[in-house]
């Protein structure tokens, strides 16, 4: 692709593209805690250079980025820059499939026919009203506090440290409700010396439908890992053994640097830093809270 063309693309998306301006105005969720993006687009721009625009746009927007963003491949086709966190903002995935033959635009479809997508803490709470959570004694609380301290638990607790991992999930049944969950979770992090900003609820995709997940955001060691749950209603929590997104790794999902190394292989362009100023300096900033 002719590099000026490629250029043009990408200070149209980013001054100019409906995409970009409607993920912009959905960082600025209420409860930014408890939400989250996707956004997916078409591009041959190294993610290098992307994640230089990207946070340099939210830089001058006065939006600074509050943490590592992992670069990622969820899947053999897509690559991901993982957990951007404008300061104060919602958290969000910028998913890309290459094409040599694109600079920059938003994909035609995407996750469940959508380019945008962003779940509130109102979507999670519709999604869980689903479940016919059990009620919870003394035993329940038991079970779960010895998952917490399980084999299974402890040893997902190895992966997130492994500077090979781009992100990890860490799979389980459960008929508990997820926010009994998430506090013996923190707990058990706590406890193990992992300190979290704060858990996300929320759901993924897997097989067609999406499924539950709480989103731990690192902050020693700055990293993101999930423990994902299904719902069987005969489990208080108990691991999954069963494949999930792959068959490595029994009871977890793992996405390593040599995944991300394979997906990278294409012909990206890298972008110089007085073109990474030129695409910013074509966009026209408002500064918001």
């Amino acid at each position: 692709m002719e590099r000026q063309v490629l250029l043009e693309e990408v200070r149209y998306y980013f001054s100019a593209s409906d995409h970009w301006h409607r993920l912009c105005d959905a960082l600025s969720a209420p409860d930014p805690q408890g939400s989250h993006l996707h956004a997916y687009v078409e591009t041959s721009v190294h993610p290098g250079s992307l994640e230089a625009i990207i946070t340099g746009y939210f830089e001058r927007v006065g939006w600074p980025s509050s943490r590592r963003i992992d670069h990622m491949s969820p899947r053999a086709d897509m690559g991901s820059l993982h957990g951007i966190e404008p300061e104060g903002k919602l958290h969000f995935d910028f998913q890309w499939f290459f094409d040599k033959d694109v600079g920059l635009k938003p994909l035609d479809g995407g996750e469940s026919g959508c380019n945008l997508l962003v779940w509130s803490r109102w979507y999670i709470n519709q999604f869980y009203s689903q479940f016919p959570f059990r009620e919870v004694s003394t035993a329940e609380e038991n079970a779960v506090e010895a998952y917490f301290r399980s084999d299974h638990f402890l040893k997902a607790l190895e992966f997130p440290m492994m500077s090979t991992t781009r992100h990890m999930h860490i799979n389980v049944h459960s008929s508990v409700h997820p926010d009994i969950m998430q506090a013996y979770a923190e707990k058990a992090l706590c406890r193990e010396g992992f300190k979290i900003y704060y858990t996300c609820p929320n759901v993924y995709l897997m097989h067609g439908k999406y499924r539950g997940k709480l989103v731990f955001m690192g902050q020693e060691p700055e990293v993101v890992f999930d423990l994902c749950w299904k719902f069987v209603p005969e489990v208080v929590i108990e691991p999954a053994w069963e494949p999930w997104a792959s068959k490595e790794n029994p009871g977890y999902d793992v996405w390593t640097a040599a995944m991300f190394a394979e997906f990278l292989s294409q012909e990206y362009v890298r972008l110089s830093d007085q073109e990474t100023v030129g695409v910013l300096d074509a966009c026209c900033f408002r500064n918001s809270n």
